[in-house]
């Protein structure tokens, strides 16, 4: 549905992330605008609430605008179809993939996979500025987007599409410089294909970068990642001598 001007779009997300529940006047007023209200805020609100029933109209009918968006002495709430909103369902399949990844890992990828391909962009891109309530909600939902990609990874690093994971993981870590577990994936994978040389400068340009800019050295777990890559690495050089001295 295309909702013009800002604070149509915002009244929008703010009722969107509070379907089929109340909410009141005074916080949509207060995220339309966060340094205080001008006069004759009530009534500019009212009338971006009338705009939003004839957008809905355009979209799901005439008459779907007043039914779908009601007014209480309260306040106003919005109600949405199973399956309308885009960020519950991307929930929904992150949260079902999570529980059945280890029974069924292949039905927890496809999942996951279309979760991802929910996504077109930074959550609430346009209006997450508009207060702390849409900030906190737009950093969450990238948080969770990003779990899915971690956890869409490791089932197919578990699943041996080791060259997949490689070009995923390089883009990925190119673009969240900070989370150590893309890193650490990246590095286990590029030992399971017996470039360990590359996993190791992986980590010792990884840890450099961590201490230089936050003064931190890296996780437990990364260290591990590394060490496992190279003491693998050794253990088959080992193997390997072994069976030449045979």
């Amino acid at each position: 549905m295309e909702v013009p001007g800002l604070q149509r779009r915002t009244v929008l997300a703010v009722l969107l992330l509070s379907s089929g529940q109340v909410v009141p006047r005074e916080q949509l007023v207060e995220q339309l605008w966060p340094d205080g209200p001008p006069r004759g805020a009530t009534n500019a609100l009212q009338a971006h609430i009338a705009r939003l029933r004839r957008d809905m109209d355009r979209c799901f009918g005439a008459g779907n605008g007043a039914c779908r968006l009601s007014t209480s002495d309260l306040g106003y709430a919005l109600r949405l179809e199973q399956g309308e909103l885009d960020l519950e369902v991307f929930e929904t399949l992150r949260l079902t993939a999570r529980q059945i990844a280890e029974a069924d890992p292949s039905a927890a990828t496809d999942m996951l996979q279309q979760a991802i391909e929910l996504w077109r962009g930074p959550a609430l891109a346009e209006v997450r500025q508009r207060g702390e309530r849409l900030y906190a909600a737009a950093v969450q939902a990238e948080e969770h987007y990003v779990l899915a990609l971690e956890e869409f990874v490791e089932l197919n690093l578990e699943r041996g599409h080791y060259d997949w994971v490689i070009g995923r993981l390089k883009a990925l870590t190119a673009q969240y410089p900070y989370r150590e577990r893309l890193f650490e994936q990246l590095i286990i994978a590029l030992g399971r294909t017996g470039r360990r040389a590359e996993a190791a400068a992986l980590f010792r340009r990884t840890r450099s970068e961590m201490v230089n800019e936050f003064g931190l050295e890296p996780s437990a777990e990364l260290n591990r990642a590394v060490q496992f890559v190279l003491d693998d690495g050794a253990d088959e050089s080992g193997r390997s001598s072994e069976r030449g001295a045979r």
